[in-house]
């Protein structure tokens, strides 16, 4: 950082800062970049066979199963599905005599955003289920045994 710009120039450059990451990056930028990250990660499922229980070798392969199904898959597609059908209803509200600004509204709340909320509950999912896959881990790890010689005198 710069100790000769005056604060009328911090003040400025922290302005811009502030309303282009917040409205520019959030509002606008980050529900279209999860989904694209959203059909990135199914495109890598698909690739990968992520959804084949043939090809799960755990020791819990149903469980795996529906980890990934739901969590991976499911969200992932709901994500995706969120900007192609987001339209379809939009139209389908106009025709059964909804009013537009109504309409539009929905869209772009409802359909826009969806992969922020969707993103959110994913992750969450995530989170709640690592001390599952910790003690999973756990239990898959051989018993150590500790030789303590305690020498009392």
């Amino acid at each position: 950082m710069e100790n000769n710009k005056s604060l009328k120039e911090h003040l400025i450059s922290a302005l811009v800062h502030f309303f282009y990451n917040f409205f520019v990056n959030f509002i606008f930028l980050t529900p279209i970049k999860l989904w694209v990250k959203a059909i990135k990660r199914l495109s890598a499922q698909k690739e990968d066979g992520g959804l084949e229980i043939s090809m799960i070798t755990g020791m819990w392969p149903f469980l795996s199963f529906l980890k990934r199904f739901i969590i991976d898959f499911l969200l992932d597609g709901f994500i995706f599905m969120a900007y192609i059908t987001a339209p379809l209803i939009f139209i389908f509200t106009l025709i059964n005599g909804a009013d537009f600004m109504v309409s539009f509204v929905s869209l772009i709340i409802g359909g826009y955003y969806s992969p922020l909320a969707l993103s959110l509950v994913r992750d969450i999912l995530q989170l709640l289920i690592l001390p599952f896959k910790k003690f999973l881990s756990w239990t898959e790890k051989p018993a150590q045994y500790l030789d303590l010689r305690i020498n009392n005198k």
